[in-house]
């Protein structure tokens, strides 16, 4: 194939993609949440969530780096959402949240996980907020608009908990946490340039850490500045090879590109860390640029096995029938 095929291809896959999660769009229901230790802080590391219903997985995921989660294309009924405890800090906990929409307008529930200490004498609640909030330093005024701000990210209100972490960084701009904060809730909202700047302070304030470059890194390819987001992502898994957060944006940027055989490495490594289900999508497009059919089938099956309820398994089937016949003509 060549260049201008394969990218159409590519924005032919994203189109799908934007459409098998626009839940809203398609009717389907969603669950969204946060999972968080008992004092509102998140876990430091992305934690396992398992979405079942009557005893049968339906999703299964990894929290984001604000601790946050969210299930599409769901039906009517009680499910229950498991997060997986790491073995040291904190239990597997789950809990119930009921879909019970009435009409045919999609909507969204909202259900968050209270992690359950595995010994709550060995955690200092106040350790795990962040280190600023116990540094003298800090202005007060800023520790309590950066307070506020969580409780307005825990209750999913991206808007207002945006603008109180904006408040914050004005009274003092070395907060970290803080400027991570307002850069994970201007992702959410979609301002991606805005939050391309504020995780790039949040570096500035903390340049051993992680967390900021990877969201540059993601920031860059929302942007659909796919070379810079992949050196920067690239760089993030050369130090850090387990960081799970970089490889679904690293491969897709790379897809997007039309580098298949890097992207593919990328994307595979990103589902075994993740689990994240559109990376099946991904593959899918990326073995189709590369004549391999059958490859191609099992990962949009396996999307489908995944996501049972997902409102466009009639063009995903469609999807694979044309592949079966792609690869029963090359046989």
């Amino acid at each position: 194939m060549n260049k201008r095929t394969c990218l159409l291809l590519a924005c032919a896959w994203l189109s799908f993609f934007c459409a098998a999660h626009a839940g809203r769009a398609q009717g389907a229901h969603t669950v969204e949440g946060r999972v968080a230790l008992p004092d509102g802080a998140q876990p430091s590391h992305p934690v396992k969530v398992t979405l079942t219903f009557n005893g049968r997985r339906v999703y299964e995921n990894f929290t984001d780096l604000s601790g946050r989660f969210s299930f599409g294309g769901l039906g009517r009924g009680t499910y229950q959402l498991t997060a997986e405890g790491d073995g040291l800090t904190f239990e597997t906990t789950s809990v119930q949240v009921e879909v019970s929409a009435f009409g045919s307008a999609p909507q969204t529930f909202t259900q968050n996980v209270q992690l359950s200490p595995k010994n709550r004498a060995g955690i200092a609640p106040a350790a795990t907020v962040s280190v600023e909030e116990l540094d003298p330093t800090v202005p007060g005024r800023a520790r309590e608009k950066y307070r506020q701000g969580v409780k307005k990210a825990v209750g999913n209100q991206p808007e207002e908990a945006a603008k109180l972490f904006q408040e914050a960084v004005k009274v003092y701009p070395p907060f970290y946490s803080a400027q991570l904060a307002l850069a994970e809730q201007l992702m959410k909202l979609q301002r991606h340039a805005e939050a391309l700047a504020a995780y790039r302070k949040a570096g500035e304030a903390k340049p051993d850490r992680a967390e900021p470059y990877v969201g540059v890194g993601i920031s860059l390819v929302n942007l659909q500045r796919y070379e810079e987001g992949i050196r920067i992502l690239r760089g993030v898994v050369e130090v850090d090879q387990e960081l799970a957060a970089p490889y679904l944006s690293l491969g897709y940027a790379e897809m997007m590109l039309g580098d298949d055989i890097v992207a593919e490495t990328h994307l595979l490594r990103a589902y075994e860390l993740t689990k994240a289900s559109i990376a099946h999508i991904y593959l899918a497009n990326v073995y189709e640029r590369l004549e391999q059919p059958a490859k191609a089938i099992e990962h949009l099956q396996a999307y489908l096995t995944e996501n049972p309820q997902t409102p466009n398994a009639s063009a995903l089937r469609s999807a694979i029938e044309k592949l079966r016949k792609k690869l029963k003509a090359g046989q």
